[in-house]
């Protein structure tokens, strides 16, 4: 049976994606140019150094993208802050794999003040074992590391993991990473553009222990040959 299961934070758990934006735009205000719809969708599925990257180029803008990602991180810690609501069903599935001894990590493309801002919103303080944050390894979804760092850091074979995503990006980079996922599509993914998730939900509130003892397959990925992390993650903060 799984050991661990490994979740996505935005869209997923926390419904934060219309705040990610907002503080992009709020942001982009004093350049005077502003974000399309496009622009929105490709950005919800990476890390926000890299978004700053995309949008210093995409505007041509004379910042550093480090500078732009700090600058734009402050906005957003206060936007989270005040306004960021939990997603249907997500309090009662973290306690649904808690009290059934599940090991647990969270994988966001966020940076870790913003996990631990949530950790500490939402009274998440003891639940996650291991936290990979968007600073802490050097790739995005659907690149496979984050979720084999999570796997290496729990001493588990990733056929032991399963992950819980909202995204395509996600749902991909659980399956190059060799383990079975559940899908609950976000705000901002389309149902049809999901493939190869053994489940697909409509709410967290659906999540329930025969369906995940229903998608074990004991043995299936053993004999793969697995990549190696480029980063480890570190367990939670002493402080927690």
């Amino acid at each position: 049976m799984f050991e661990a299961v490994i979740l996505d934070l935005d869209g997923l758990l926390v419904d934060s994606e219309q705040w990610q934006i907002e503080a992009w735009d709020r942001y982009l205000r004093k350049f005077e140019v502003q974000l399309d719809e496009f622009d929105a969708v490709r950005m919800h599925e990476q890390r926000d150094y890299d978004n700053a990257e995309y949008v210093r180029r995409r505007f041509n803008l004379e910042v550093d993208p480090l500078t732009i990602q700090e600058e734009r991180q402050e906005i957003f810690m206060k936007l989270a802050e005040e306004n960021i609501e939990l997603m249907p069903g997500s309090s009662e599935a973290l306690e649904l794999l808690k009290e059934n001894n599940f090991r647990l990590a969270v994988v966001s493309a966020g940076v870790r003040d913003y996990i631990y801002l949530m950790l500490d919103k939402f009274g998440w303080d003891e639940v996650f074992d291991v936290i990979v944050a968007g600073d802490m390894i050097d790739v995005s979804k659907p690149n496979p590391m984050p979720f084999l760092a999570c796997a290496e850091t729990f001493a588990l074979h990733p056929s032991y993991c399963l992950v819980l995503e909202d995204s395509r990006h996600g749902v991909e980079a659980a399956l190059r990473a060799g383990m079975q996922v559940i899908c609950v599509p976000g705000p901002t993914t389309d149902r049809w553009r999901i493939t190869g998730a053994d489940v697909v939900l409509t709410s967290l509130d659906y999540l329930n222990l025969p369906t995940i003892r229903s998608i074990w397959r004991e043995g299936d990925n053993l004999n793969q040959p697995q990549l190696q992390p480029q980063l480890a993650p570190q367990p939670r903060r002493s402080r927690w």
